[in-house]
């Protein structure tokens, strides 16, 4: 499913005079100030993103030039996360309105996919007011290109995606590296049917073997990947930070971000990871171990953050962050809880109000070895049922 001009509809439904006009937004910072994104009317009247604000003003006196808010658009792209979600448990959210959904397996849900694609789009728009257009096909690469070919509706057939992939220039290719394109226009290579037919083995020569399997499954149409869930699962948590514009490592201030997480979730944090995107596409990942998650808040924030600057050598801009966290006295939830395990669950609000009262001390599960953590005081593996923190009194 495609959201064209997502943030442009989202303009326009809380200001309808705004229809039918020329829209584009400020670019955020810069000395000169100049335009990021601008909507298809700003577009058709030579209107173009970077283009300085005085000139396109002087050339389109028509032209309504918007401030930019991000973190609105980032929260529509989780709501429409929210709203696929009832339709299908799997699905992924790409860039800003882009989404690709599992259907299979929806037939005694909701009727074959293709019905189910008609009502998600219809619902959309009766409920929300998004327009949208959609594709539909096994494959993930082709159900993403037939989405932009700007039909309600477009159909590939099973068999058909590499006959429908042939003609789409490379530039449409999801993950493609700028400076594989680049070498591509070089040899001559300008749509998919281009690299279609090249073995392994020519391709292996111009980039590494896994990149090399995953672009020949896209542009041959035989990409079937296995889609997250959409939703967290219970006990679970994602944070995601977009930073616009991006930033130097030095420049993001994650021990804030991280504790405000950390004290807004009542519950003893089970497991933490951190991921971060530079701006060309790299994920880098962090993982808290044990003894990082018995440290209170007030010094497991400030740890991230040295762990995140002492891993991001590269010195480019980082554009994304997303803190995944677990949550529930260092033991995962199950799908049938014993009563013990329910009882220990609901002394959470506790453990919370013990963190806030003594913050500089970790306060911790009964069942914790806390020999390991804390001076002077053992607790045996039977769970005890309240938390301790080291200095705090006891009774």
């Amino acid at each position: 499913m495609w959201v064209p001009e997502l943030p442009f509809q989202l303009v326009c439904q809380r200001d309808g005079g705004l229809r039918e006009r020329p829209l584009a937004f400020l670019g955020p910072g810069g000395h000169i100030p100049s335009l990021w994104l601008v909507n298809r009317r700003a577009k058709a009247e030579g209107i173009s993103p970077g283009d300085p604000m005085d000139q396109a003003l002087r050339r389109l006196p028509g032209l309504r030039v918007l401030d930019p808010a991000p973190q609105t658009w980032w929260e529509a792209q989780s709501c429409l996360g929210d709203f696929l979600s009832r339709w299908s448990p799997q699905g992924i959210l790409g860039h800003m309105g882009e989404a690709l959904l599992e259907l299979g397996g929806t037939d005694r849900l909701f009727g074959p996919a293709q019905d189910t694609a008609w009502h998600i789009q219809r619902e959309l728009e009766s409920s929300i007011g998004w327009s949208s257009h959609g594709g539909l096909s096994r494959s993930a690469t082709a159900a993403k290109m037939a989405s932009r070919m700007e039909h309600q509706l477009e159909q590939v057939s099973e068999g058909c995606e590499m006959a429908f992939l042939e003609p789409q220039p490379l530039a449409r290719l999801p993950d493609l590296n700028p400076r594989l394109r680049w070498r591509f226009q070089r040899l001559g290579l300008r749509s998919l049917g281009d690299l279609q037919p090249l073995p392994l083995q020519t391709l292996v020569q111009l980039m590494p073997e896994p990149e090399a399997r995953k672009t020949l499954s896209q542009v041959r149409g035989e990409d079937r990947p296995r889609l997250p869930l959409l939703a967290d699962l219970p006990g679970e948590s994602r944070h995601p930070w977009r930073l616009e514009p991006p930033r130097l490592p030095e420049q993001v201030f994650l021990a804030p971000w991280c504790l405000e997480h950390l004290w807004s979730e009542g519950r003893s944090p089970r497991t933490l990871q951190l991921r971060w995107w530079d701006v060309d596409g790299v994920l880098h990942r962090w993982a808290a171990t044990a003894e990082d998650l018995t440290r209170p808040p007030l010094e497991l924030a400030p740890s991230i953050e040295r762990a995140f600057r002492h891993l991001a050598v590269r010195r480019i801009l980082v554009h994304r962050l997303e803190l995944h966290l677990a949550w529930g006295l260092g033991r995962a939830r199950s799908l049938f809880e014993s009563l013990a395990t329910a009882r220990l669950g609901a002394l959470e609000p506790a453990l919370a109000r013990l963190r806030k009262r003594y913050p500089q001390h970790p306060v911790l599960p009964g069942w914790v070895r806390a020999a390991e953590t804390m001076d002077g005081y053992h607790v045996g593996t039977t769970p005890h049922p309240l938390g301790r923190s080291r200095d705090a009194p006891h009774g």
